[in-house]
C-alpha cells in the first residue's frame, strides 16, 4: 500500500472500517498474480460461518465493491429508510429523500449515513 496515493488509502482504510460495520469479523485483502492482469479481492468473514467477497483490478475498488454489495438494501438502523452506499460520493443522489445513502467524507475519512445530516439540521431546526 505504500505506493498508493494517501487520499486512496484513505478510501480504502474507511472501506475497511465499513465492512466492519456489517458485522464481519475478519477482514481479508487479496490479490492473483498467476495470470496478468493482476486480481485484488476482498474476503469478510463473519461469526455466523458466512463469507463475502468481492474483486477488482484494483485493492480499493475490491474493499469498495464489496462495501456497496453489503450496504445496498440494507436498512438504515437510525432512519429506517433503504440504505446504499456510493463508492464515488456524488454530491446529489438519486432517490435521495427515498433512500439512506453513505457517502466517504474526505475530511473525516469514513463513511456517513446521510441521516447523520438530517438528524444535526432536525436538532438545529427545533430549537429555532
Amino acid at each position: 500500500m505504500s505506493d498508493m496515493p494517501q487520499a486512496e488509502q484513505d478510501r480504502m482504510m474507511a472501506g475497511v472500517e465499513m465492512i466492519r460495520r456489517t458485522g464481519a469479523a475478519s477482514i481479508q485483502v487479496r490479490y492473483s498474480d498467476d495470470e496478468e492482469p493482476v486480481v485484488w479481492f476482498v474476503v469478510a468473514t463473519y461469526d455466523n460461518g458466512m463469507s463475502e467477497t468481492d474483486a477488482s483490478l484494483s485493492p480499493v475498488r475490491a474493499v469498495l465493491r464489496l462495501c456497496e454489495r453489503l450496504c445496498d438494501g440494507a436498512t438504515c438502523a437510525h432512519c429506517k429508510r433503504p440504505a446504499g452506499l456510493d463508492p464515488d460520493t456524488l454530491d446529489t443522489m438519486p432517490l435521495n429523500d427515498l433512500v439512506c445513502w453513505y457517502q466517504y467524507d474526505p475530511e473525516l475519512k469514513t463513511f456517513r449515513r446521510g441521516c447523520e445530516s438530517r438528524c444535526v439540521w432536525r436538532r438545529e431546526s427545533d430549537h429555532e
